[in-house]
């Protein structure tokens, strides 16, 4: 009996505790920064490059940060790190954001204590969370990108706003009916992505029907009497305001 309970004592002794989740960065003047210089989901980059204190901050404390970090905190260092990569592109922004040598998959952004590409962010992202509507908070710097969100993303309130972002962008610009040819184009996102949309929801169509609220999109990503879905092209130039 002894030694069974000491036998106990020693094998939980141990056992590791599950990794802890890290406090994220305070987003507060980041947030403020957003409000101040997106609108509509376009970005006065030029206001930006002479305000860019707060944006310089955030990033500084995201590649300080160690430990495990929720969603929230990936989506704001991907979408941060591509405003200050635009930013740091010039006095003139490039026509496409593609322009920019290994923007993607090239260019290293140190964060939580490690190196990453954009590619590498979004990768994790992907595979950390398998939530097909990251891709509508995501923000490439590109203007067929879903607009980018004028506040901070925060973990509280985080179901709710992906929820939102893709309805929003699917009921508006991301899936466009064109009648004279039925057919419903949807963003490229839904192409580039298709495996994470049918891996969520059985097919493509059925997440699009569970988040679209626009009737006759509805109707149209029935199939039925002709229509076809079929993908928009993707316009890489900046998504620069004023």
């Amino acid at each position: 009996m002894i030694l069974a309970a000491l036998a106990l004592v020693l094998s939980t002794a141990f056992v590791q505790e599950p990794p802890k989740k890290a406090p994220d960065p305070d987003t507060a003047a980041y947030s403020a920064l957003l409000q101040k210089h997106v609108a509509k989901g376009l970005v006065d980059y030029e206001g930006l490059r002479k305000d860019r204190a707060a944006l310089d901050a955030y990033l500084k404390a995201a590649e300080d940060a160690r430990g495990e970090h929720g969603l929230a905190f990936w989506i704001n260092v991907y979408n941060a790190s591509v405003l200050r990569d635009l930013v740091d592109s010039g006095k003139k922004l490039p026509a496409k954001v593609t322009d920019l040598k290994g923007f993607f998959d090239a260019q290293k952004h140190k964060v939580n204590g490690a190196e990453q590409t954009l590619n590498e962010i979004e990768g994790f992202v992907r595979k950390q969370w398998k939530d097909p509507r990251v891709h509508f908070a995501l923000n490439c710097g590109a203007l067929s990108c879903p607009p980018l969100l004028s506040r901070a993303f925060t973990e509280d309130k985080l179901g709710a706003t992906l929820d939102e972002l893709t309805r929003t962008f699917l009921d508006g610009p991301g899936l466009v009916l064109d009648e004279s040819k039925k057919e419903l184009r949807a963003t490229k996102l839904c192409d580039w992505y298709k495996d994470d949309f049918v891996a969520k929801s059985g097919s493509l169509e059925a997440f699009l029907r569970k988040h679209v609220t626009d009737g006759k999109k509805l109707d149209a990503l029935e199939l039925k009497g002709g229509w076809k879905l079929t993908f928009q092209d993707y316009d890489w130039t900046p998504n620069a305001g004023r």
